[in-house]
């Protein structure tokens, strides 16, 4: 078996379905029929059921899969640890950045990295920082810029940090906030938890959001337009027109949030990662 092998494997283990893993592999049916078969021989087990949905993992085919996308990470990194040996600059960067933090600042970033080093193989996850983290320890990504604290015991620096704020239209500015809407945002935990805790030093525990939204650019809108007030972080409100003010807790503390980058030890001492990492650092100071 081989390192397409094992790409098939795990491809057909995510779509359950040849046809679309030919069309992902750009291989014919006919040839993916093939190489299960000479799989199986050579493991002398049948490895998929075929069914009218697609094709089905038997046992012995669940079990081999871990040991299939540890094989393929190890193949990477030998790849990435050959060319850090010469003098070009290239390599796989595996980056997972959150939501915010990849509309709002890393385009910039990755725009200046990629024109210097075009042969870097730049590969990106967005998603929440949860999710992230995880992929983190899976790792499926080398590198993670996160939105808040996460239990991590090799490489974690603070990237920045920034007001939360309050935020609502010119013409609700100085309104009492019990008197119209509170616009709610779905986000992870700890903000959550921080936002409540605010709300009850500010004698606000009794109010409930009138609107939940997911995405931020909307709860934005929303304010906008008069709609309710809501509490968003400084970085997504470079455009906003109505009113914006710094949050404070109730011990005069300002109500910050903060940004991280959580990488392993070992990737920090790839080429490509560290000019990235320098990229990302001057970007903040």
């Amino acid at each position: 078996m081989d390192e397409k092998d094992y790409e098939l494997l795990l491809d057909l283990n995510e779509t359950k379905n040849i046809t679309k893993t030919a069309s992902r592999l750009f291989l014919t049916q006919p040839a993916i029929t093939k190489r299960i078969q000479k799989m199986e021989e050579e493991l002398k087990c049948p490895l998929f059921l075929r069914s009218k949905k697609g094709v089905i993992l038997t046992p012995s085919g669940e079990s081999i899969i871990p040991y299939a996308k540890e094989i393929l990470l190890n193949t990477s990194r030998l790849k990435e640890q050959a060319l850090a040996s010469q003098n070009k600059i290239c390599g796989t960067l595996r980056l997972g950045s959150s939501l915010n933090y990849s509309h709002y600042r890393l385009p910039a970033i990755l725009k200046e990295y990629t024109d210097k080093y075009p042969d870097v193989d730049v590969q990106i996850t967005t998603g929440q920082s949860k999710q992230l983290f995880q992929l983190l320890n899976q790792d499926e990504i080398s590198i993670a810029i996160l939105r808040g604290q996460f239990p991590w015991d090799e490489a974690c620096h603070l990237i920045s940090t920034e007001p939360m704020c309050f935020v609502c239209s010119m013409e609700n500015k100085g309104r009492p906030l019990n008197e119209y809407s509170y616009i709610g945002r779905h986000t992870d935990s700890n903000l959550t938890a921080r936002i409540q805790m605010w709300l009850t030093e500010h004698d606000l525990r009794q109010i409930r959001p009138s609107l939940w939204i997911d995405n931020i650019d909307t709860c934005k809108e929303m304010a906008r337009y008069g709609l309710g007030w809501c509490i968003l972080p400084r970085i997504c409100l470079g455009d906003f027109d109505g009113y914006i003010e710094d949050l404070y807790m109730d011990d005069g503390s300002p109500f910050i949030r903060s940004t991280y980058v959580l990488y392993r030890d070992d990737y920090g001492l790839l080429p490509q990662v560290q000019l990235f990492l320098e990229a990302l650092y001057a970007s903040a100071s």
